[in-house]
């Protein structure tokens, strides 16, 4: 929001937020926070009417055939240690997470830059529910993490 008021351009909201490591696009409303379309649009993420779609590479084996579609439905907490909260599957006091699966594609590269068995999943994710980190843990909870996560794939290729 600096860079707007340093700019001359009116205020601007940012409705949705994405996490450190994923690259998208931000949902913004044109006016203060309070503006009334700030307000529109925070009741439609609210009221789960803006429906998100996220394009997953994972690790590993496709979890279904190519088209097949899933429903993983997984309790998911919040855990602090080290000074670094990161979330998990939790049956006891986890809250209610909800995330829609449909496998797109599998790829099988070869060569010695790869990761060890150099199979990959693309995976289209749709959250109906909004936790921390959702489809990142819910992924690396069915075994198949996102490529590049650090915090819940182990064999993450390291930063370019």
């Amino acid at each position: 929001q600096d860079i707007f008021s340093l700019s001359g351009m009116p205020d601007v909201t940012c409705v949705s937020r994405l996490d450190l490591p994923t690259s998208g696009v931000l949902v913004i409303a044109l006016g203060s926070r309070r503006s009334m379309s700030a307000n529109y649009v925070f009741a439609q993420f609210a009221g789960r009417l803006a429906m998100k779609t996220y394009h997953c590479l994972c690790s590993g084996h496709g979890l279904s055939s190519i088209g097949s579609k899933a429903v993983r439905t997984a309790p998911l907490s919040i855990v602090t240690a080290n000074d670094a909260s990161r979330a998990c599957v939790s049956t006891v006091g986890g809250l209610e997470a909800c995330t829609l699966l449909q496998v797109k594609a599998c790829y099988h590269l070869t060569g010695p830059d790869h990761m060890q068995d150099g199979i990959f999943t693309f995976v289209e994710a749709r959250p109906i529910t909004g936790r921390t980190h959702q489809i990142r843990v819910h992924l690396a909870s069915l075994g198949r993490p996102l490529v590049s996560d650090v915090a819940y794939n182990s064999q993450a290729f390291a930063a370019d």
